[in-house]
């Protein structure tokens, strides 16, 4: 009964998502304006999931850091010395610090005291909606006020990206990693578009909008033009079946960092590369070898 039940929940959702696109498609072409503020709120909600039980067991090993601005992070350390070097993690979009379950043991084992932070609207942290340079306002903002200076970033998809964005507000430290990250933030808006078979004008007004609203364009938020690489010695790693950020960001981005250690996975995809321990322990040695 259950089982039937969730099976009808399950077809209801995807009937409801198909008919949600199937309304603004339509609404764009006829009403392109008003088709954009909803696609723009949709865009700009993040769901949030529970935790999977691997990430369960992790949570219950931390301690919390509750920041002014209401955001929490979650901590990790073998003791209370205040003098361990910190790698703070950034986890993608619609994900929670404890995505990291199989890397946090790892880089505590080798003496590091872990931060791994709940973006705006997403985990432990308040918020319905957010975006990128939100997300790296909020970063900016927390790490000031707890005069946080990590030895390491760690990003995950719009985690890295958002560590592109920050390099711009702070100077971060030569070791970096970059983990399945969109590189091209225009590819993110023309699959978005495309999903949702938007008008030329809807289109235009959300680019419009979201340029208007930042001192940085579209192009300058991006990876592909970040000059990140100029002062960090980055570790980009991206996996060949990314089925959400297409491996041929990672390519591209190969093109303009010449300095960037790039490490391509067969086989992980976009998750499920977080939980795989060979790679946690490549990039434990990564930022052992990058941070002293």
């Amino acid at each position: 009964m259950v089982d039937q039940c969730s099976k009808i929940i399950y077809q209801f959702t995807i009937m409801l998502k198909r008919f949600i696109i199937f309304f603004v498609s339509g609404l764009s072409n006829v009403a392109p304006k008003a088709a954009f503020y909803i696609a723009t709120e949709m865009f700009s909600r993040a769901k949030r999931y529970n935790r999977s039980p691997e990430e369960h067991h992790i949570y219950k090993q931390a301690t919390q850091l509750n920041f002014r601005s209401g955001r929490v992070a979650n901590i990790w350390a073998k003791n209370n010395d205040e003098t361990l070097p910190i790698v703070f993690l950034c986890h993608g979009w619609e994900s929670r610090s404890t995505a990291f379950y199989e890397l946090i043991p790892q880089l505590v084992n080798a003496n590091y005291k872990v931060i791994s932070w709940n973006a705006p609207a997403h985990g432990q942290s308040p918020g319905n909606k957010t975006n990128l340079l939100e997300m790296t306002d909020a970063l900016v903002e927390d790490l000031t006020q707890e005069q946080l200076k990590p030895v390491a970033f760690v990003g995950h998809s719009m985690g890295g990206a958002m560590l592109g964005l920050l390099h711009k507000y702070i100077a971060l430290p030569k070791s970096v990693v970059i983990i399945s990250s969109p590189t091209d933030i225009h590819g993110i808006f023309k699959r978005y578009f495309e999903l949702l078979n938007l008008s030329k004008k809807t289109q235009d007004y959300m680019i419009n909008y979201i340029s208007t609203r930042s001192k940085y364009t579209i192009d300058q938020i991006s990876l592909m033009n970040s000059e990140l690489y100029k002062t960090t010695q980055p570790l980009i790693i991206h996996d060949k079946q990314d089925k959400e950020i297409p491996f041929e960001d990672f390519l591209n981005l190969q093109k303009q960092w010449p300095n960037g250690e790039f490490y391509p996975t067969e086989g992980l995809g976009h998750r499920r590369i977080l939980r795989d321990a060979p790679l946690a322990r490549y990039i434990t040695q990564y930022i052992l070898k990058t941070s002293h």
